[in-house]
Formats: C-alpha cells, structure tokens, sequence
C-alpha cells in the first residue's frame, strides 16, 4: 500500500481505532469491586433472574436511589453475552466511545475538524474519564447523554440563526434531538440531566437578547417538554403507584437530599472539593485551563464563535458550579463537565484562532502524562497493600526517570508534537496501570472484590445449609455467589448498618425483618448448632463476635481483603426445609477456640 494510502487510511480510521482500543482494551480482566460495581451488576442481575424490569432490586428488596436505564443496559448486555464482567462493562465502555463520539461532533460543529479530533483525543485521555468509562457507575452514562444534549441544541441554536424555511425546521428537529437526550440522562441520574445541558443554552438566549427567537425557543422548548414527559415520565408514574414511598424517597431523600444534603450524610466535602477533583482527573492535561481564558482569544472569535464559546463555558463552569454547592460529593459528579471543558481547550490550543501557550506548560503535560502508572506502585502500598513485589517497586523510579528524559528532549519539540506524545503516554500509562490492577484486587484493604468468596459459596454450599452476613452488607456478593443466594436461599444479616443500602429505602427493614439477627446471641446460638452455617464477615466485627463468645469454633476458609469467610462445620446440615432457623432456639454448645489467618 502506498504512503499516501496508508496516511488517508490512518487519517480516516486512526482516531475510531485508538477510541475502541482505549474503552475496550482489558475491559474484563477486573472482577466487580465494593461497593458500586457489585451493587449495580447485582441489581441488573436480579433483573434477569425475576423478570421484575419495572422496580430495581438489591439483594431482592426494592433499590429506587437511581432510575433504571443504566441497571437496563447492563441487564440487556447480560442477557446476551453472559454473566461476566466483560457484559456488565460493556454499557460503560460504550457510553465512553459515545461520549467522545459527542465531543467530536460538537467540537467539529464550533471550531471545524481539527478541533473535533483533538477535542475526542483529550476528552479520551483525562484520567477521570477513562477511570469511569472503566468504573461501573452512572455517572457516565449521564456524561455522555449530557454531552449529546449540548450537541443537538448548538446545531439547534445555530438552526434558529439562519432565516430559511428549512434551517427552522430543522432547528425544532435538532432541538427534539436534545430533549430526548435529556429524557434518557433523566432516566440514569434524575433532574442534573436537565439542568446541565438546557441552562448553557438559556443563558446563550439572555446573553444574545434577540426578541425574535424567544417564541420560536418557546415553541421548541414546549413540544420538547413534552416528549421528554413522555419518555421519562411513565416509569416514575407506575413506580410512585405500585411501591409506597417510592416518590418521597426518590424526590425529598434523593434528588433534594443530595443537593441539600438533608439525607445524605456519607458523601462530605466542603465548596473547594471540586477544584483538587478537577486538578487530578484532568490529568495530563492540568496545566491548560490556566491558559484557556484570555481576552485576546475572544476579540479574534467571529459572533457565531463567540456563541459558541459562551455556550461552552455555561456547560462547563454552571454543571462545576451546581455540584460545588451541593452538600453530598463524589469525585465522578463532575465528570458531565469534561466534554465541553475538552472541546474548549481543543478549540483554544488548536482551533483557527489558536493563541499560543508557553511551551513549558506542554511539556508538564508529557511529565504528568506518566504520572499515574508512576505513583500506582506508591499508592498501592501506602493506601491498600501490606507490601508489593520487587518488580512493582522498581516502576516508580523507571518511570520518573523516563518521564525526566522525555521532558528535556521535549524542548526541541513543536506544541502540537508534544500535546500528541502526551495524549499517547497518558493511554499507554492508564492501560498499564489497569493490566496491573488484577493481580492485587483480591488483597486491597477495601473496595475489593468479593468474587472468590462467591466462587467458593457457589461450589461449596450445600441444600439446608445456611449462610450469614456478618458486620456490612456484601452488596455484590450474590452477582458470584450462585444459588447460594436465591430468592428462595436469602442469608441471615447480622451486625449491619440499617441506615444504610439497601435498608434506607422505607419498607426494607420490615420486609427482610425475618432475616435479620437481632443480637450476637442469635447468631451464636446458629454456630453451636448441627447445622453447617458460612459467615462472611467484614473486617475485625467476628472477633468482636467471638470476644463475647470464645467457646465457639469457626474454620477460616479464605480472606478477600477485609472480608472472610468462615464454616461451622465441614459437614453439610439438615434439608433445606429445616434450615429456616428461629432467633430464639437454644443448642448446646461444644468447646472449641477460633481459627484465624496466618
């Protein structure tokens, strides 16, 4: 093949190649971490297994914290590629490639196609959105319908511009378009769906002042209205009948608490939380927005242009805004402001009326573009692991020696040269870092994952045995734990927050009443029995168990990182129809010390 062919051939497909290789890459060779990922696979899981498609359930309790088209396409993923970590994260990888696929189509739309690829390139290599294109979360699922609602209604605004017949027909297409982007972040996240990309377009409305097209908006902003109720309206209109205190739950203790912070009380962070969140998930890429804004950049924008970078800058600054004034914080809430926040520093560093940036802040791009998988060995062993291996250690000063060399050979270097170099050690540093992840997962000191003690209840359990949670709930266990746990085979709880998942919802406590230990007694009084009873148990909360009660025996079976997992006895029990236990039954007990780890 000629040069020419293969440059056309890589100019055409090289970016769509590097996007899939970067989302799918060792999508699945992590297994579902604590809490999140295990909550939202189990939750798709149950779907599948009771049919029930209307009413999310955890651990078969109804679970209303979120709608339910993320738990829908993670169970529609399921159903046809298997119960494996691969399906469950195939929805997120896709959501990923969506949004860079919006952040691509807008930046073209405002600054032409070489801002849409650079736009596609940084969105794509920011640590915190490759982390949670990874990260079975919602939060990108809302990020990438988001994005595609501030695509549709910029080619909307810029419809209403024009004074043809045709340009405003189109302008009520493309403005549709966008509701129905809403309706679907509706559907994942709730009211921030609305909010995010229809105030950048309403403060572009006040900022132009143009009388002529507030009824046209008006017009389009109504028959928008109401397709956007008629999408996302009906689930929550069936939901709020069928299951009581579903809409106080949803609208006071979820969309309002979390603002408010009236109900949500796990989740601190004071109103400069964000901007060390957006330092960090900006990487490499941190230094740039110190240069985004300057007066220079805009007087060269055309009226058009500057629309465009109004509209931009409300997405961006009003979603970080809106979430540093909320009370409830997690670093992923504003992942919604890197698209736009990627389009604007592609369109400010590499659009037609680029302003030059010092070179020096380019090359700290390529110094921070390894910065990842040269810390990972660091933070493994300060924040999770008791000690790595030698060859993990060594990274750390390979790296920042690598990362050294490139800096000052970088001086020679042009600014668009030193912007893909770093775009591309930022990939290569994520994707190492997550190929070194797996060994680890099932030795960290928390947020590990549960899937060996699922395994081995899967294999292991036998018909009239028994199983009980002890000291937090295993959110994800059940998704590896077979019919161990089943609708019909529900462990006992015991030693459990029930202000906490899945019991915050009103009505759980009472329904799952029959499965809830009282008192270290009752769970006691289950060990001293014949039957064969498995515990898994959280932390340091069953020596504090067995504290109380040190004539009790308990065989360790294995340790997943502050979780184990620990038998009576090695034997099965009676039938299944005779391990429904009462909390107040009394055997005697035998004499026998705990068994622990080494």
């Amino acid at each position: 093949m000629a040069p020419a062919s293969v440059q056309r051939l890589l100019q055409k497909w090289g970016l769509p190649i590097l996007t899939l290789f970067t989302f799918f890459f060792l999508l699945g060779c992590r297994a579902l971490n604590e809490p999140d990922e295990g909550r939202y696979a189990e939750i798709a899981r149950e779907m599948l297994q009771t049919g029930n498609w209307l009413v999310p359930h955890l651990w078969y309790l109804p679970h209303l914290d979120k709608p339910p088209l993320a738990y829908w396409l993670i169970a529609i993923s399921m159903k046809f590629f298997g119960q494996n970590e691969w399906a469950v994260r195939l929805p997120i990888a896709l959501a990923g490639v969506s949004g860079v696929w919006a952040a691509f189509l807008l930046g073209g739309a405002v600054g032409g196609r070489r801002v849409a690829i650079w736009s596609a390139l940084l969105l794509q290599s920011m640590l915190l959105y490759f982390v949670m294109a990874r990260m079975l979360t919602t939060d990108i699922f809302l990020t990438q319908f988001v994005a595609w609602a501030l695509y549709f209604f910029w080619r909307s605004w810029w419809a209403m511009q024009s004074q043809a017949a045709d340009q405003k027909l189109n302008f009520f297409s493309w403005h549709l378009a966008g509701w129905l982007a809403i309706a679907a972040g509706f559907l994942v996240k709730g009211p921030i769906a609305v909010a995010a990309p229809l105030v950048p377009f309403l403060i572009l409305l006040i900022f132009r002042r143009r009388q002529s097209a507030i009824p046209t908006f008006l017009a389009g902003a109504g028959a928008g209205f109401l397709l956007f109720f008629a999408v996302a309206a009906p689930w929550f209109l069936i939901v709020f009948q069928r299951v009581p205190g579903s809409a106080r739950y949803m609208i006071l203790g979820q969309a309002a608490g979390h603002l408010l912070g009236t109900t949500i009380k796990n989740r601190p962070g004071g109103a400069f939380y964000f901007f060390g969140i957006l330092a960090i998930g900006l990487v490499p890429w941190t230094a740039l927005p110190g240069w985004l804004w300057r007066r220079n950049h805009w007087r060269k924008l055309d009226p058009i242009a500057k629309d465009g970078w109004l509209f931009l800058n409300a997405a961006a600054i009003f979603t970080f805004v809106l979430f540093s004034l909320s009370r409830a914080k997690l670093p992923a809430y504003i992942l919604p402001v890197f698209p736009p926040l990627a389009i604007l520093m592609a369109w400010r560093f590499f659009g037609p009326n680029a302003i030059a940036m010092p070179k020096m802040a380019w090359r700290i791009s390529l110094v921070l573009a390894l910065l990842l998988p040269t810390i990972f060995p660091v933070l493994l062993r300060v924040a999770f692991l008791d000690s790595t291996p030698l060859w993990l250690r060594c990274q750390t000063p390979a790296l920042a020696v690598a990362a050294l060399l490139i800096f000052r050979l970088a001086r020679q270097w042009q600014p668009t040269a030193i912007a893909a170099a770093a775009a591309g050690l930022a990939l290569f540093g994520f994707l190492l870092t997550t190929a070194e992840i797996p060994p680890f997962q099932t030795t960290l000191r928390d947020n590990q994952t549960l899937k060996p003690i699922g395994l081995e209840l899967a294999n292991a359990i036998k018909p009239g045995d028994a199983l009980v949670c002890w000291g937090k709930f295993p959110e994800g266990l059940p998704f590896y734990a077979g019919d161990a746990i089943s609708p019909v085979h529900r462990p006992w709880l015991g030693d459990v927050d029930l202000t906490q998942v899945p019991f915050e919802f009103p009505g759980n406590r009472e329904r799952d009443a029959d499965r809830l230990l009282p008192d270290a007694s009752a769970l006691a009084r289950m060990v001293e029995s014949r039957q064969r009873v498995w515990i898994v148990a959280f932390g340091a909360t069953l020596a504090k168990f067995h504290n109380a009660h040190p004539s009790l025996v308990l065989h360790p079976v294995m340790r997943c990182g502050q979780w184990q997992l620990f038998v009576n006895h090695d034997e099965p029990g009676p039938s299944r129809e005779d391990s429904r236990l009462s909390s107040n039954f009394t055997l005697n007990s035998s004499v026998c010390p705990l068994k622990v780890f080494p």
